[in-house]
Formats: structure tokens, sequence, C-alpha cells
């Protein structure tokens, strides 16, 4: 439990906010954001212990990984107006591969988040199983009980998720939710201590076809420790469905020998091992475009990469699109 929460749990003290936004990944950071500038009260409460969800960054060992999201790309205006502000205060970077021109965070994915996340009030760690509504407002709690009270809300988890937590109280949107499919995504990570073996591949390798959709040495990524030599490995959503619930361990073997193969390497063994594996990774089938993006009350709205496009930058924009219809409220 968080020390803001444990405080307020021990002097009995339930803040009433003009919104709680559940969930600190980009959706539900953009929305905070655009509340708080139009001088709305505002709680981010998010189960995970760092904000920015799949835009996410592991330390382990001395190595450093970026897990989640690779990259982000900006096209919307609105999104491009952000990317640049972060730039200009160096939490992206311009990253050019394969054609492409992207944005990472800089120096990892996560800062991102954290200059998306700059002055809001997020209170981590904390899961959020049941909202109710009580007269004029909403109570959410966690196991431990009422954790805070809002007069809106903004629900921004995996559609899965919003929609055990919106069933009770706002099926029309639970039932946009639903529809929703996802393919999932086994992340390898692996550190090796020394130069020795380690392969000249300084750009990103991209598999249309195979078990391998995406690796990558995290050294040869603008800005980072050239001494960071970690090796992350993205399995394909067919692989990855298929082996969903395969042990970690022997998930990473798998995918590690997968790869040398592919490109006849011979690595010696990491000094560091392990597997992420994101359940929610890519949106396949999206909410339909007609689906209820607030509630029929007016006071609960919905923002994720499910709604508005499979990228960090549709997350940005749902969450943008949901503060906008709660600020008319």
């Amino acid at each position: 439990m968080n020390e803001a929460l444990a405080e307020k749990l021990a002097t009995n003290k339930i803040t009433l906010y003009d919104v709680v936004v559940v969930g600190a990944g980009i959706a539900g950071l953009a929305a905070a954001r655009s509340m708080a500038t139009q001088g709305k009260s505002v709680l981010v409460i998010d189960k995970g212990r760092r904000i920015g969800g799949r835009s996410a960054t592991k330390r382990a060992k001395g190595f450093t990984f970026t897990h989640g999201a690779q990259f982000l790309t900006a096209r919307h205006p609105e999104f491009q107006k952000v990317c640049d502000a972060a730039v200009r205060q160096g939490a992206l970077t311009p990253w050019h591969f394969g054609g492409k021109t992207t944005f990472i965070g800089a120096p990892t994915m996560r800062d991102f988040a954290v200059f998306l996340g700059a002055g809001l009030t997020i209170m981590q760690s904390v899961e959020i199983d049941k909202i109710e509504r009580r007269n004029d407002r909403f109570v959410f709690s966690d196991a431990t009980g009422p954790i805070a009270h809002s007069t809106t809300a903004i629900i921004t988890p995996p559609a899965p998720q919003t929609a055990a937590l919106l069933r009770a109280i706002a099926p029309e949107l639970a039932a946009a939710a639903n529809d929703v499919v996802y393919a999932p995504c086994w992340t390898a990570m692996f550190g090796f201590a020394g130069r020795d073996h380690v392969p000249d591949m300084p750009h990103p390798v991209q598999f249309d076809e195979g078990p391998i959709s995406w690796a990558n040495w995290e050294h040869h990524r603008p800005g980072a420790d050239p001494e960071n030599h970690a090796l992350t490995i993205q399995a394909s959503p067919q692989w990855s469905a298929a082996n969903l619930e395969d042990e970690s361990e022997e998930t990473a073997t798998a995918l590690l020998q997968i790869f040398c193969s592919a490109h006849n390497l011979s690595l010696p063994g990491p000094d560091f091992a392990a597997c992420h594996r994101w359940r929610y990774a890519k949106v396949i089938t999206a909410a339909a475009a007609n689906a209820p993006r607030v509630s029929s009350c007016g006071r609960i709205a919905i923002a994720g990469d499910w709604l508005e496009g499979a990228r960090i930058e549709g997350a940005y924009i749902s969450g943008l699109t949901a503060a906008t219809h709660l600020n008319r409220v």
C-alpha cells in the first residue's frame, strides 16, 4: 500500500474530486492533464508501481529493457504538439530506422509517461475492483474499501477490465468494451555482461512472419548507454497466443533459440533472462465507431487505444476526447 493511501485510510478522510481517472497509461494521463488544465481537481489511480502502462521500461541486474511499446509516431496535430513539447524538455528523442521517423522516450520509454504525468496527483499500486454510484457521486474501492469519491470518472484500463468495472453502473459502456479483441505478446529480455560475442546489429529487426515480430539490442537506441548489452525480443501475436500459458523461463529460452537460429548466431549464456506476458498487447478488433464513449448519465467516459486506434497516439487522443466530453458537465 502506498503512503498516500495509508494516510487517507488512517485518518478516514476520503477526498471528493471533480474527476477520478482509473489507469495511468497514456490515455489516462492525457485525460487527467486535460481535465487539470481546465481547473478540475483530478486523482489518477493505477494498479501498477510505475505509470505509463505499455509504455514501459524494465531495469534489472544493471540492464535496461524496452519491454512494452518500442516507439511512437505522431500524426494528429494535438499529439504532435505534445511530442514537440516533450522533445524540447528532453523526454522524447527522434529515432529513424527502416525508413521510419519515430520517437522514443529519453532516456527510456517510461520517461514520456513521466513527462505527461508531471504535476498530477497519482495513486499507484492500488487496484480498483468496484465503482459504485451513490446519489450524485461515484465511489471507488479496492480490496480495503473506499479510496476516493468523484462527481465524474474516466475509465482507461484495457477493454475487458473496463467492462468488468462498468457492468453495473454503465452497462452501455461495458457492452462497447465487450466487443474488443486483443492479441497477446510475450516479451523476452536478455542481458550480457560484456561486448564479447554481441553481434553488430545496429538497427531493429522486424519480421512479417514467424514466431518473432521484433528484436533489438538496447544499446543501439539513440541516447542509450553503450554498455547496456541488452536484447529485447517480442514474439508475434500468433506465437504468443499459442504459447500464452507457458512458463516464462521456458518461453525466454525458446525465443532466444529462435532468434539465434534465424540469424545464425551463437550467443553466450545471458547474465540475465526474463519474460513478460502482455495479455492485452495489441488491439485486433476495436470498439465499433458508433459505440458510446460516454455513459447515459453523461458523467462517465471511457478512453484507450481500443477506441481510437492501436497506437500510443490513439490512446492519447482518446484521453483528450474523454476529457472534452466531461468538461461539458
